[in-house]
């Protein structure tokens, strides 16, 4: 990688030039020659076997190109900015400038962190709320346990308040809309995640039994739904009705207590360590909404797009977590993409002021982050998530890790320094 123009922009943006040397993209153009080869059918030889030389003959000089450059240039690219010693605030812009059988030039366009200018960040005060638990705080203490401790019984036929696991598509007029299908996906009849009629109509079906659900969409749902009536196909495929238990000797002592009063004094003493908890994350929040109200900046557009995309692929795994597409759960809502987007823009733009302030702590406190920190954070993060480092580095590559850990330890700088008021 050969770093061939570093020019400085308007606007706070900066174009970097950047040549892959021959050695690096024939090793490039090698490996995925060897991925990629089986996909290529070439005449009288077996799918993988023919020679890279056939395979261009056939499909042209430039066949590998593209998958060369893939492989190529993210490395490159955290090189350069590296070696530049800039500070990227969004995904840069590339373009190809040249390309041939002896390397590449590419171009990047990169959006600069902006200026900014903090305020006092040490020795800020902050009120540190009192951990004190009410009476209401007990119950709901008591009843979050109970509901922990369900017991679940599998049912034949469904009534309001029961899980249906079950299979579902739409059609309007006839014709299956997007975002209107789903499988397996758990429905609590009665919670209202569907649109009026749906769940009430789901009632009384039994495991295995198809059925057709009827309904009308409301006016105040998305454009091309709003107000048309629906039929929903649908399947069972399991039903349980969970039911939560009473507070007695006999079911405490089932949790290894020796009466109802032990168990109680358990739960409320784990209420207080919450209670505690928040108390020290609303100080901490308090001084850090000083900083970031205190700080001076202008903010580029592309940071904001950059966080909010981040946070809609984030609702997307959280959805696919529990077996369910984005699109769908936003018919359900009555929400459109664009709706989401508008919504999720202000979170956003605060999730921005955050990072610029604390990236500016991380830079005045010359934070360093170092491989080993690096590599303890993700062997802690292996037992966190039951995953391989791997895995974890796919997901949340290095460079990324890093940042997130200038940002934590950033913000201990203001907590840490904090006084209670």
């Amino acid at each position: 990688m050969i770093v061939e123009n570093c020019e400085m922009l308007e606007n706070r943006q900066a174009r970097l030039t950047i040549r892959i040397d021959e050695d690096t993209w024939r090793k490039a153009l090698k490996k995925v020659y060897a991925d990629c080869k089986a996909f290529y059918l070439v005449e009288g030889y077996a799918p993988g076997a023919a020679p890279r030389e056939e395979l261009e003959k056939v499909y042209g000089a430039d066949v590998l190109y593209q998958e060369a450059v893939n492989e190529t240039f993210p490395a490159a690219l955290v090189e350069a900015v590296n070696e530049a010693n800039l500070q990227i605030a969004s995904t840069p812009t590339l373009k190809v400038e040249s390309i041939g059988p002896e390397g590449y030039v590419f171009s990047a366009l990169i959006d600069l962190y902006p200026e900014v200018k903090l305020g006092q960040y040490k020795g800020l005060k902050a009120v540190w709320p009192e951990a004190e638990l009410s009476n209401d705080d007990v119950d709901s203490a008591l009843e979050a346990y109970r509901r922990a401790h369900m017991t679940t019984v599998e049912q034949e036929r469904a009534a309001m308040g029961d899980e249906v696991t079950l299979d579902f598509e739409g059609f309007v007029d006839g014709v299956p809309f997007e975002g209107g299908k789903a499988e397996k996906y758990p429905l609590v009849l009665g919670s209202g995640m569907f649109i009026p009629g749906f769940e009430e109509q789901v009632a009384g079906i039994r495991v295995d039994e198809e059925r057709d659900v009827k309904v009308t969409f409301p006016q105040q749902y998305t454009l091309e739904l709003a107000g048309k009536d629906a039929v929903f196909k649908v399947k069972a495929h399991r039903i349980v009705r969970r039911t939560m238990p009473e507070l007695t000797d006999e079911f405490a002592k089932a949790q290894g207590c020796a009466d109802v009063a032990e168990l109680r004094r358990q739960v409320m003493e784990e209420a207080l360590k919450i209670k505690e908890h928040q108390s020290r994350d609303a100080f901490a929040d308090a001084l850090v909404r000083q900083v970031v109200d205190g700080m001076e900046t202008v903010i580029p557009d592309s940071m904001v797009e950059s966080q909010l995309q981040g946070l809609i692929e984030e609702l997307e795994r959280q959805m696919m977590s529990q077996g369910m597409e984005l699109d769908t759960y936003l018919e359900s809502a009555g929400l459109t993409r664009d709706a989401l987007r508008e919504h999720a823009r202000e979170q956003a733009v605060i999730s921005t002021r955050y990072e610029l302030a604390m990236m500016e702590i991380a830079r005045l406190e010359d934070i360093q982050v170092t491989e080993e920190e690096i590599e303890a954070k993700y062997q802690e993060m292996t037992q966190m998530y039951g995953m391989t480092v791997q895995q974890i580095r796919e997901q949340l590559p290095p460079v990324r890790l890093s940042h997130d850990i200038r940002l934590t330890r950033a913000r201990a700088v203001v907590v840490d320094n904090g006084i209670r008021a």
